[in-house]
């Protein structure tokens, strides 16, 4: 399997997908998921940027060694570099014990750092020592760890850009950017909609459901006319939400679909960020005003403020918010 470029009938399976798009993808998984180079998936929030990374893992030689995801915009900077490196009793406040990181956990195996914009600059070096030299120090050890993963991140950001502006490490970029995988949106691949949905709902029905529930056909061209910015994400939402109020019917009907699907601009996926004058400073009210608007969702709240969920914690952190 491991040497048979063209079969994609596995991955097709995985990600429920035939679109020629995909399959083109599915050719670089199998190609580069042989190889120990480091691979940067980048691809629009929703899209499967884990599901490649695992993919690439479970057809590479490690597939029997851990596989372990981090999101590096889930945690402020202390934290994740305890996660990533580990650290030592003692080491700060709270330190009660000696904690080993990703990379130590992740040993022989696969490590998936997804949001890899986010890290902060000053963890950006400890990585790039990691690649370069295969050893790090956990936070407050003096002794050299070696380790041996292979290193999958992800972005939904343009690094190339991010490296211009000042916000990446350009040796960094070159250092994981060997292999760079692009995950097509799903509006350029609309045809793999009834597949997916076909897949989402057998997963999701009801135990008392002996069918998985069909859509008709005034649905399903519903769906394929959507602009789908939320991707795969978006659609599994609105198929979940369509399936509880079709209430345990075998068939889902237009008005099942929520109301988003019909209007674009008030779903969550399609808001446009607060309009603000590009000088005016982040302020408390501005960072409410974004909190409120978007509720749970933080990660809308800061792509509206154009910041990121790690540098939203700080501000709220300021703020007391």
């Amino acid at each position: 399997m491991l040497n048979d470029f063209t079969d994609f009938s596995a991955l097709q399976q995985t990600f429920h997908s035939q679109s020629p798009e995909m399959l083109k993808m599915f050719s670089i998984i199998q190609k580069v998921a042989v190889t120990e180079f480091p691979v940067l998936v980048r691809g629009e929030s929703g899209s499967g940027k884990e599901l490649v990374a695992q993919a690439i893992h479970d057809y590479s030689q490690r597939r029997d060694k851990p596989f372990i995801a981090i999101n590096c915009a889930a945690l402020n900077a202390n934290i994740l570099e305890s996660e990533l490196f580990g650290h030592v009793k003692g080491a700060f406040t709270g330190a009660i014990r000696d904690h080993k990181g990703v990379f130590e956990r992740a040993e022989g195996g696969t490590l998936f750092l997804d949001e890899i914009a986010e890290i902060p600059l000053e963890l950006q070096a400890k990585l790039l020592r990691v690649l370069e030299a295969g050893e790090f120090n956990r936070l407050g050890g003096e002794k050299a760890i070696k380790t041996d993963v292979r290193i999958v991140a992800a972005t939904h950001k343009a690094l190339r850009e991010e490296a211009r502006l000042g916000h990446f490490r350009h040796d960094l970029l070159y250092r994981l950017r060997v292999i760079p995988i692009f995950i097509p949106p799903l509006r350029e691949r609309k045809a793999d909609i009834p597949l997916l949905t076909q897949h989402i709902l057998q997963q999701h029905k009801s135990r008392e459901m002996l069918i998985t529930p069909t859509l008709t056909d005034a649905a399903m061209q519903t769906l394929m006319t959507y602009d789908w910015a939320g991707n795969v994400r978006e659609l599994k939402n609105i198929l979940l939400y369509a399936l509880v109020m079709s209430h345990g019917r075998s068939v889902i009907d237009v008005d099942d679909l929520p109301n988003d699907i019909f209007n674009p601009e008030v779903s969550l996926y399609h808001e446009q960020p607060i309009p603000v004058r590009a000088e005016q400073a982040m302020n408390k009210k501005r960072v409410q005003q974004a909190l409120q608007q978007y509720g749970e969702h933080l990660e809308l709240a800061a792509k509206a403020l154009g910041v990121s969920r790690t540098t939203l914690w700080r501000y709220r952190k300021k703020y007391h918010i």
